[in-house]
């Protein structure tokens, strides 16, 4: 997983160095930023340990065992890490997927994570929301607005100014001095245990759910299976921009220019390259060709979300006149591409003419590029 992290990383770099705003990264077994040093700009870390004691104007990206974030961030958190500490200040949101999440700091934003562990320290505090995937959650700090999300025991004892409008959880334990300024609305087995000394505002809207048995609990493997598969689609991503950029280009022109010959060489493509390697699979000669025609168009046919999806997030913030950089533009598309096609019994639905437009692109690409050639 570390050489993984660490691919994404370098990659990462090479493609944003290119870009207008300043960024860094770093590959090593340590890394440290000392109290009274700044980095300005961005910052990709992929280390064992990760403590950040200086200042980062930017945003920081941290893949690693142990992050320990004890000074401040002025953009967002990132990380992918066993354990994330969080003792300084963020000034922007936490997006954090890791097995135990401590904040003992300020986060001016909002914090998104998924999680074994989570726990809001008493001097901990939450400048807008809170949205979790965990099984154990303590909530002694402050949250300025809501807490949500599929908690399987949590505790109670800090603040939630605006309450709790959707969670599910097995068990709820509100104690003092608990304030919740809003409803408290839920599903669990059963209801809230709300101690003398908490304070609700609101209502209480409780949902019954049925109690589940030990062995159809919840499973985050379907989770953690989509995770991977959008992982391994962003790497191919970062891979195909730094390797083959005026490969995404001649895509998106013959995408913009030719739209009616494109699906037709693509449907083309689509339906007769399997059907012509089953023909070769025949002969003993056509055998070996076979299979190179069957392993290209795998290659090419998972290959083909990146190139589209980069694509259709390039022309969607351009058609809402989105003020993102086409960079991030490509990263949303292609994210957004890869959830619809992971779609249970329909995402073939949607990669089908994906597959088509992406072949058809790439034909009219190299006619193309040969004609450039010749002349």
């Amino acid at each position: 997983m570390k050489k993984l992290l660490s691919l994404i990383l370098f990659v990462s770099l090479l493609i944003v160095a290119s870009t207008a705003y300043a960024f860094s990264g770093v590959i090593s077994d340590r890394y440290y930023l000392p109290p009274d040093t700044a980095h300005r700009g961005d910052l990709a870390v992929s280390a064992t340990k990760i403590i950040i004691d200086g200042v980062v104007d930017g945003d920081v990206y941290a893949f690693g065992e142990n992050v320990q974030v004890n000074g401040r961030i002025t953009g967002d958190l990132l990380t992918f890490a066993a354990v994330t500490l969080v003792t300084g200040e963020i000034d922007g949101d936490i997006r954090s997927m890791t097995d135990t999440l401590l904040l003992n700091g300020k986060v001016a934003g909002s914090v998104t994570n998924l999680s074994h562990t989570l726990v809001l320290d008493r001097n901990g505090s939450i400048g807008k929301n809170l949205l979790t995937l965990a099984t154990s959650v303590d909530l002694n700090g402050k949250i300025a607005r809501e807490a949500n999300g599929r908690m399987e025991n949590v505790r109670i004892t800090g603040s939630i100014g605006e309450g709790i409008s959707m969670l599910y959880s097995r068990t709820i334990h509100i104690d003092g001095p608990a304030v919740i300024g809003g409803d408290l609305v839920y599903t669990s087995p059963q209801r809230a245990v709300i101690s003398q000394g908490a304070t609700l505002k609101g209502e209480e809207r409780f949902s019954p759910a049925p109690v589940e048995e030990p062995d159809e609990g919840f499973s985050y493997f379907p989770i953690l299976l989509g995770l991977s598969s959008l992982l391994s689609t962003l790497l191919l991503w970062l891979a195909i921009r730094f390797l083959f950029p005026a490969g995404l280009t001649r895509v998106y022109r013959q995408l913009d220019q030719r739209k009616g010959s494109t699906f037709v060489w693509g449907a083309c493509l689509v339906l007769g390259m399997p059907f012509l390697s089953l023909l070769l699979l025949i002969t003993v000669i056509g055998i070996p060709v076979s299979l190179a025609l069957l392993l290209t168009f795998l290659i090419l046919s998972w290959s083909a979300k990146v190139f589209v999806g980069s694509w259709i997030g390039i022309r969607v913030a351009e058609r809402f006149s989105w003020k993102v950089s086409p960079l991030l533009a490509e990263l949303l598309g292609v994210v957004a591409l890869q959830c619809l096609l992971i779609i249970p019994l329909v995402g073939w639905l949607f990669a089908l003419p994906v597959w088509i437009a992406f072949f058809g692109a790439l034909v009219g690409s190299v006619a193309q590029a040969n004609k450039t050639f010749l002349a």
